[in-house]
C-alpha cells in the first residue's frame, strides 16, 4: 500500500509543477492613444473634392419593333330613300284630329299647320258639277303655279267646291283673292265660312317613301282629305 501512496503524491506533485509552467492566457487590453483636442481640425465640406464616378457606357439600343398602322374598316353606308315634302289638307276637325295622331305615330316631321277653327272667311271656287270637274279646276290651278288648295269631297254643301284657303278676317281673305286674280284665276270668290266646313291643312317635310306610303293610305280613308307633294 505504500508504494500506491508514493503514486498519488508523485502525480499530484507533477500536475502542480504542470499547471504553474502554463503562461498566462488573460488577454490584454490596449488603450488607443489619446486624441488632443488642439489637433482636430473642421473641414468645410464644401471644399472636399468628390471622387470621379466612372462614366456608365452607352448600352446598345435594342431593336424597336415599328408600331402596327391600324387599318381602316369601311363602314357601309345604306343609302337613304328619296325624301319629299308634302302637302296634306283634311275637311274637318275630325280628320285633323286623326291626321295629326297618324303623323306623330309615324314620326314625321310636320312643318306647318293650318287650322280653320278661328277663321271666318273662306276663299274658294264655287261647286262644280262632278268631281271630275272639280279635280280638272284644281290642275288648271296647278298650272298657273297654285299649289294650296283642296277639292271639297265631304259629301256635304259644299261638294265639288275648290277650297283656296280660309282667313280669320275679310281683309286677309281679300288680299289672297287679289293675288289669286293676279295668277289668272278668275272664278275665285269669298264669303263667310260655313260651320260644317272647318278643313286643316298639314305641311310635311322629309317624308321618307315609307311615310308616304302610310299617308296615302290614311289619307284614301279620310274623305275628303287630299295629300299631294309640294316644294320643301
Amino acid at each position: 500500500m505504500k508504494w500506491l501512496v508514493v503514486l498519488l503524491v508523485l502525480a499530484n506533485a507533477a500536475f502542480f509543477a504542470y499547471d504553474r509552467l502554463q503562461p498566462d492566457t488573460t488577454p490584454v487590453v490596449v488603450a488607443s492613444p489619446e486624441i488632443k483636442a488642439e489637433q482636430v481640425r473642421i473641414v468645410d465640406a464644401s471644399t472636399i473634392t468628390p471622387a470621379a464616378l466612372p462614366t456608365p457606357q452607352p448600352q446598345a439600343a435594342s431593336a424597336v419593333e415599328p408600331t402596327p398602322t391600324p387599318t381602316t374598316v369601311p363602314t357601309a353606308v345604306v343609302a337613304a330613300g328619296p325624301r319629299v315634302c308634302l302637302r296634306w289638307i283634311v275637311p274637318s276637325a275630325e280628320q285633323a284630329e286623326i291626321a295629326s295622331n297618324r303623323l306623330r305615330a309615324l314620326g314625321v316631321t310636320v312643318q306647318a299647320v293650318q287650322s280653320a277653327e278661328q277663321a271666318k272667311v273662306w276663299v274658294y271656287i264655287p261647286p262644280q258639277q262632278t268631281l271630275d270637274d272639280a279635280k280638272k279646276k284644281a290642275a288648271e290651278l296647278e298650272s298657273l303655279g297654285i299649289e294650296d288648295y283642296f277639292v271639297v269631297n265631304n259629301g256635304g254643301r259644299w261638294q265639288n267646291a275648290v277650297s283656296l284657303g280660309v282667313y280669320s278676317t275679310r281683309d286677309a281673305a281679300e288680299r289672297r283673292l287679289t293675288m289669286l286674280r293676279d295668277q289668272g284665276v278668275r272664278s275665285a270668290v269669298v264669303r263667310e265660312r260655313d260651320d260644317t266646313l272647318r278643313p286643316a291643312s298639314f305641311v310635311l317635310r322629309d317624308v321618307t317613301e315609307a311615310q308616304r306610303a302610310a299617308l296615302t293610305r290614311t289619307s284614301g280613308q279620310l274623305r275628303g282629305a287630299q295629300l299631294d307633294e309640294t316644294k320643301c
